[in-house]
């Protein structure tokens, strides 16, 4: 894996070459953890352009690798951050009789291109975020993969078009402006990350899975998707069909992301989905696989060490394990706001940074992981709970809208933060009754909990913009769920569970986390042909008769063993209350009054009310207090 990033001046703005070589130079800078291995840039002698790399070194080790790389046929070179995995039946179906010169993808992408153009890119099975320059076109070509595993930003400001792996190489450009874009801030506090395709600054963008990019001397010209998720009509009679599917893909998903030239180890907790992951990598290869797991000092609730030890055996891995204690959590809240400069408000990361960290220090560079399937197979508790609740909410749809308000004004006297008072505010204003990842402050709940003078700013925009987005996505994949409301609640929540969790959440989680430790994280349910195949699964087949991952668990059944299939869902959490609340409070207390000062967001007499609450044992405001403990941090550090 590797970190890239570029600067192309625009129009008439002054060219100064050794100034744009210096700023790629401070970019890589800040982009070394992505790639210890190697680091170079490359400036246009003729055009305003240069890009750089950091390299992390998985396919072909040797100076073969080094990148930016040059086509030497057309003058066409790449910066390029990721892993195509079929690129050897690329170089078999497409490219024979090619001279190589390395051993790596990135060459097979330069020549793919040099052969088919922008067509190539629906040939690419992979992660990646790459740019382009087409020397004959006066191009440059960005793109980015159809699940967005890699990360990709982008801005044009002051005459300049600049893109980086990770935001903070863009805040090493002087032109490139810092100011909180409060909309999307609002939307950060219902959905504890920033929607894209929006960062929290004004003008800077997160690239668009599935998407390419064409720009020269005049600007951006062209920005397209290359790839839509749409839903295929599966053949299958059987159920037992139907499993062998799963199977096969999954099976070929796993074996694709063991190709690499270094030692490939797994993240193993002992659930279902690392379990799987373990018992196919083992499946496919001889060699020794090491797992890692992490547990938690006194606190068997969180911990599941005991599980994936179990698995380990069963599968003959090298596992390691690491127990987190007290303090190590406590010392590492502030890491992970440095490593975050986007914010995202998930207590998970934490569990994250410290299997990363094992990792490395066992001299892994590659990990697999099992994240995905709960979001596209319906695997989560909430997920049975919204489709057990959600026939109500059609029937209540129904009644004319006085009675909607009535019910909600009636509701609202007894306690306006309870779930049935967001859900009658869902009805009255004609909303859907699932809203993905809605899990920090309520919408019907902002106007107790927020800053007057920030309520005041947004005027009246809605967080639901961002479900109407989804929406839109959705009738994409889905043509037939054009007319009216949603019908089918599982494949909803599925299909946006994956474009809002897998992608914004869990995705950009493992980047950064394993690439703050030198580590390339890799995915096999994200896969997008598992995907698509796992979103077109019907209903039916996800949840039934209270089973979560019904049909995902018997497609399993062949390789792991009951215990493992059926154990009651743990969760990947931490004891983030248990250990880190005295720290997280005293922390919030001490800052509140100067940040309040400087950037309201928050109602100071709510925050304290809910801070004595959380003192006084209210569990249900873990969340926001992590939440605001996060935010404070994170102004303080890339505000």
């Amino acid at each position: 894996m590797c970190g890239i990033n570029g600067i192309f001046s625009l129009g008439d703005y002054p060219i100064d070459r050794a100034k744009i070589g210096l700023n790629l130079e401070k970019m890589n800078s800040k982009l070394i953890h992505r790639g210890p291995d190697d680091n170079d840039i490359w400036l246009h002698e003729r055009i305003p352009i240069g890009v750089a790399q950091s390299r992390l070194s998985i396919l072909d080790l040797s100076s073969a690798g080094h990148q930016p790389m040059l086509d030497t046929t057309n003058r066409n070179l790449i910066t390029y951050n990721g892993e195509i995995f079929n690129f050897r039946q690329l170089n078999k179906d497409y490219l024979r009789g090619e001279k190589f010169h390395s051993g790596t993808d990135t060459e097979t992408i330069l020549k793919m291109y040099r052969k088919f153009g922008l067509e190539m890119l629906t040939k690419l099975n992979g992660m990646f975020a790459f740019a382009l320059w087409d020397e004959k076109k006066q191009e440059l070509i960005i793109a980015r993969d159809k699940s967005g595993k890699k990360p990709l930003y982008y801005t044009e400001q002051s005459g300049r078009f600049c893109f980086a792996s990770e935001l903070k190489a863009l805040f090493e450009l002087d032109w490139v402006n810092r100011e909180i874009d409060e909309k999307v801030l609002y939307d950060f506090l219902t959905y504890d990350l920033v929607p894209p395709p929006n960062t929290m600054f004004k003008n800077i963008f997160k690239f668009k899975p599935g998407h390419f990019m064409r720009i020269n001397t005049k600007g951006i010209i062209d920005y397209k998707p290359y790839f839509e998720l749409k839903k295929k009509s599966l053949q299958f009679e059987t159920e037992s069909q139907l499993a062998d599917l799963i199977f096969n893909q999954f099976d070929s998903s796993v074996k694709d992301r063991m190709i690499s030239d270094v030692p490939v180890g797994a993240f193993l907790s002992g659930g279902v989905d690392s379990s799987a992951v373990v018992a196919l990598m083992r499946k496919n290869t001889k060699q020794n696989i090491k797992t890692f797991t992490i547990g938690f000092e006194g606190q068997p609730n969180y911990d599941e060490v005991h599980h994936a030890e179990k698995v380990s055996k069963l599968f003959d891995t090298d596992h390691h394990v690491k127990i987190v204690k007290p303090q190590d959590l406590i010392e590492v809240l502030p890491t992970i706001v440095e490593i975050y400069d986007e914010p995202q408000a998930d207590t998970t990361s934490i569990p994250i940074y410290f299997l990363s960290q094992l990792a490395s220090e066992q001299g892994i560079k590659v990990v697999l992981n099992g994240d995905g399937p709960d979001e596209v197979f319906a695997g989560y508790t909430n997920f049975i709970r919204n489709y057990k609740w959600f026939p109500y909410f059609k029937m209540l749809s129904t009644l004319p809208h006085p009675i909607l308000s009535a019910g909600h004004s009636l509701v609202s006297r007894f306690n306006n933060g309870h779930a049935a008072f967001e859900m009658f505010s869902r009805l009255k204003e004609g909303r859907e009754f699932y809203w993905p990842g809605a899990q920090s402050i309520k919408e019907s709940d902002k106007r107790n909990k927020l800053d007057s003078g920030l309520l005041q700013r947004v005027g009246s925009h809605s967080s639901y913009d961002y479900v109407d987005q989804l929406l839109d996505k959705y009738r994409v994949f889905n043509p037939k769920a054009n007319e009216g409301k949603i019908t089918d609640i599982i494949e909803w929540m599925s299909f946006s569970g994956f474009v809002h969790a897998d992608i914004e959440r869990f995705l950009y989680r493992s980047d950064r986390l394993g690439m703050a430790h030198s580590i390339e994280s890799r995915s096999p349910f994200l896969n997008i042909d598992m995907v698509e195949m796992g979103l077109s699964v019907p209903s039916e087949f996800k949840i039934r008769n209270g089973e979560a991952k019904y049909i995902l668990k018997k497609a399993f059944e062949r390789i792991l063993p009951h215990d493992v299939l059926y154990r009651k869902k743990m969760g990947f959490v931490l004891p983030i209350r248990e250990w880190g609340a005295s720290t997280l409070v005293d922390n919030i207390e001490r800052n509140l009054d100067s940040f309040i000062s400087n950037y309201g967001v928050f109602n100071k007499n709510t925050l304290k009310d809910e801070l004595a609450s959380f003192k006084r044992g209210n569990k249900n405001l873990t969340n926001t207090i992590w939440t605001t403990y996060f935010l404070m941090n994170w102004f303080k550090k890339w505000s």
